[in-house]
């Protein structure tokens, strides 16, 4: 498979990170790279969804004050 810049900024990656991917000759360090990167984007799911928990959290104690 052959990777373009549009295919990279498609997926979230900045423009300097792509060009720097782009560059690798070698795929393993291309792989290398995207599993980074996925990994970053986990990382970001993870803190959406504790944010998410918390606001849920939130709502429901307001629905229950307002319940009383």
């Amino acid at each position: 498979m052959k990777l373009d810049i549009q295919s990279l900024l498609g997926i979230g990656m900045k423009p300097d990170e792509a060009e720097i991917l782009l560059q690798y000759k070698n795929s393993d360090d291309v792989v290398r790279s995207l599993r980074i990167f996925r990994s970053h984007i986990l990382e970001d799911i993870h803190i959406r969804q504790q944010a998410l928990d918390k606001i849920d959290y939130i709502i429901n104690r307001l629905k229950r004050e307002i319940i009383k």
